[in-house]
């Protein structure tokens, strides 16, 4: 079993026009998984955050390397399940993204880009101080960084395998590094100074904790590649236990080395001085050069591991389809891999290192927080759901995880560090507002990976009106009698009618049969056209070809900018998992514009008396109004109804009366519009029953909500099955709401 919209491939999915249709290649064995892990925890985080932990906490930083583990290892296992399910790239958004409310899925994966850029930023900040300290001190200090940040970019975009080999090979030769520089501080061991030295100050030592937590995030970058692993899901859990293991205990080993130096003071370059002082000039250059080589592989693998997240959030619809571009030939997502690149020198640029810290472990523990508890609700959403890895004691232990991450987090701004939880508030609001800023305004269509509609026959009309409405046609029967209707509506508000024919051209149909098609439609569009005197108002028809009919309905709405968009409507469907019928559905859901439905009874005629059932919502206030056109078109009578349960108190009924009493209040005084209280066993049945007594139901569309997928409902639906005259749904379309239902649909 699995969730409603998985997907085994999601990489391998296309990315719209222009997009290079190509899956992410699987070449990372469990080698180069470790590898990915391994060398993005042995990075700066041993050679510069161990002697700015040992400087605040003395012996005391292996516990808090210990507790920043133990943390970390709450996620790991949350991590170590969800990639057992979803064995794709992604990690932690993806998780996320099958688990909550999409605003909130794109915050966890807003908050993991932040905190790979920033890491990564962190780690090419720390390659510029020691090269600075111990190479060449150049003129322009974050020049050394910047320049090895180009050429990783570079690698990265030139392939995966490419880039996995590079892994192995550095992270082998500073693991080699680090166990001399052991061995040769070791010798010097003193128990005494270690215990001398150990302080004992718990929130200090918490405080460092939160500090030195993004060296054990290496964890995430091996999920984050799950889409280039072998048997990923047998693969990812190993490497992540097997690199987090050994790199606590090489993390304990060098805070031990460390101490023993007793060096005058212990900065981010620390770790170099002592290695001078255990194995001399040469030892300690070469123990530079591997920090050195440290830093370049983590921020390596930080770089494949935020653009894969990125390509991730790309394909989810949570950043343009641009960041999913893969290329044909090196199948890496090259536009992820460059807008990764730029952000992480921006970082670099910006903040000095230990705030780099402190922000990438702010952003990343917040998406640790939301991650735990993507566990907790994944596994009662899906209880059925075959898990190979299933983490033990849930809820507990991701709860755990979550108290663990918010006592780190709330200990950064405890203890004086402002500035970066300033930087962390103003770049989650600025992702939030640009989030909310492209998906508000975006111009979305179904089938966006296929090829747009174009006009192939358009007769304009001669001039232009302040109301548009568009008419799509599809049933010959009922196109005269929807334009008489589209008519009485557009006449007083001095508005035009674009009458819209769409042809559903496949890819492989032959040019002339096209043109067969095209002209006979144009034919009946002329015949329409011609009521434009009788009608008095302005028509215009257009054909549109496109393979999507519902996408052509929507171009041509925002071309012409309609006001309201009428359909015919069979009044149900019968079309699995469609509300209202596969076109009807897209068009309801997307067009930023009113929606009428008509589904007309035995008469097929503009309705003269209307019985509008209204319960205060706003489509039923703004049904009024259309339905006050219609009628006043032959002097007919707009009915305001309420419906109460038969048997209600008198009381119920009053209630009623006086509040369609004061609807009718908002209308023109001269307008011929009556109330009346209708009792029935249900609304369904109180309708129907008396929409006998008119020649039209018009009903306003269920739920104000802010989602994309506004359902009409089963009262809608159920009046159009069973009343036995013309029934009228309308949807208004309310820009603001429309606004925040972009930004919260899936």
């Amino acid at each position: 079993m699995k969730p409603e919209g998985s997907s085994s491939h999601p990489d391998e999915t296309g990315g719209g026009p222009g997009v290079v249709v190509a899956g992410l290649s699987r070449d990372l064995g469990l080698v180069s998984a470790l590898a990915i892990g391994t060398g993005t925890m042995i990075a700066a985080g041993i050679f510069t955050l161990s002697g700015l932990a040992v400087g605040y906490v003395g012996s005391a930083a292996i516990v808090s390397f210990l507790l920043a583990a133990v943390v970390a290892a709450f996620t790991a296992l949350t991590y170590c399940e969800f990639t057992s399910i979803y064995p794709s790239s992604g990690e932690g958004y993806l998780y996320a993204r099958k688990t909550f409310p999409p605003l909130l899925a794109y915050l966890v994966g807003w908050c993991i880009l932040l905190g790979y850029a920033s890491s990564c930023a962190f780690y090419i900040a720390s390659l510029s101080s020691y090269f600075n300290e111990f190479i060449w001190h150049v003129p322009l200090p974050a020049l050394p960084g910047l320049v090895f940040l180009a050429a990783l970019t570079l690698l990265n975009i030139k392939g995966t395998k490419e880039s996995g080999t590079f892994q192995i090979v550095v992270t082998a030769a500073k693991i080699v590094l680090l166990v001399w520089f052991i061995a040769g501080g070791l010798g010097s061991f003193d128990a005494a100074a270690i215990a001398e030295r150990f302080s004992t100050d718990i929130p200090l030592i918490a405080s460092t904790a939160a500090l030195v937590f993004i060296t054990f995030f290496g964890f995430s970058a091996i999920a984050a590649s799950a889409g280039e692993v072998i048997n990923p899901t047998k693969t990812i859990p190993r490497a992540i236990f097997i690199s987090m293991l050994v790199v606590t205990v090489l993390y304990a080993l060098v805070v031990l080395v460390v101490v023993v130096a007793d060096l005058s003071e212990y900065t981010e370059a620390a770790m170099g001085v002592a290695a001078r002082a255990f194995l001399g000039p040469v030892g300690g250059a070469v123990i530079v050069g591997g920090a050195l080589f440290s830093m370049i592989s983590a921020s390596n693998a930080s770089i494949m591991a935020g653009s894969r997240v990125a390509l991730s959030m790309s394909h989810l619809r949570h950043l343009p389809r641009l960041f999913g571009r893969i290329g044909a030939r090196t199948h890496t997502p090259f536009v992820a891999v460059l807008a990764a690149g730029g952000s992480i020198g921006i970082f670099a640029l910006l903040l000095p290192l230990e705030s780099l810290a402190h922000f990438a472990n702010l952003v990343l523990l917040l998406a640790l927080c939301l991650v735990n508890a993507a566990l907790i609700v994944h596994r009662r959403r899906f209880p059925d759901l075959e898990r190979p890895f299933r983490v033990p004691l849930v809820p507990l232990l991701p709860a755990l995880g979550i108290a663990a991450n918010v006592y780190l987090i709330l200990q950064i701004p405890m203890q004086g560090h402002i500035q970066p939880v300033v930087f962390a508030i103003l770049a989650l609001a600025a992702g939030l507002f640009g989030y909310a800023a492209w998906r508000g305004t975006r111009f979305d269509v179904p089938d966006p990976a296929g090829p747009g509609s174009r006009v192939v026959v358009l007769r304009a009309s001669a001039r232009t009106a302040p109301f548009r409405i568009l008419l799509p046609v599809h049933n010959p029967a009922t196109a005269e009698p929807l334009m008489r209707l589209a008519a009485s509506i557009a006449k007083p508000r001095d508005g035009e009618i674009t009458v819209l024919r769409v042809v559903r051209v496949p890819d492989q149909l032959p040019p002339e049969m096209a043109r067969r098609q095209i002209e006979g439609e144009a034919a009946m569009l002329e015949r329409l056209q011609a009521l434009e005197g009788d009608l008095g108002v302005p028509v215009t028809t257009e054909v549109r070809v496109g393979r999507n009919v519902g996408r052509a309905i929507l171009e041509a709405r925002r071309e012409n900018r309609s006001h309201l968009v009428i359909l015919g409507w069979k009044g149900f469907t019968t079309t699995a998992r469609r509300i209202l019928g596969e076109v009807t559905d897209d068009v309801v859901r997307l067009a930023r514009a009113d929606i009428m439905l008509v589904r007309f009874g035995p008469r097929r005629t503009v309705p003269r008396r209307i019985l509008l059932p209204s319960a205060g919502g706003v489509h039923a206030r703004k049904a009024r109004g259309y339905a006050l056109a219609m009628t006043e078109r032959d002097r007919g009578e707009l009915t305001l109804a309420a419906v109460v349960p038969a048997g209600s108190p008198e009381g119920r009924r009053r209630e009623q009366e006086e509040r369609l009493a004061e609807e009718r209040a908002e209308l023109p005084g001269d307008a011929s519009v009556g109330t009346r209280v209708v009792a029935g066993p249900g609304v369904v049945e109180g309708i129907v029953g008396a929409a006998g007594d008119y020649d039209a139901v018009m009903v306003g569309a269920s739920g104000d909500s802010f989602s994309q997928r506004i359902l009409f409902g089963t009262i809608p639906e159920r009046v159009a099955r069973e009343a036995p005259g013309t029934v009228i749904v309308l949807k208004n379309h309310d820009r603001v709401r429309a606004f925040m239902g972009r930004v919260a649909a899936d």
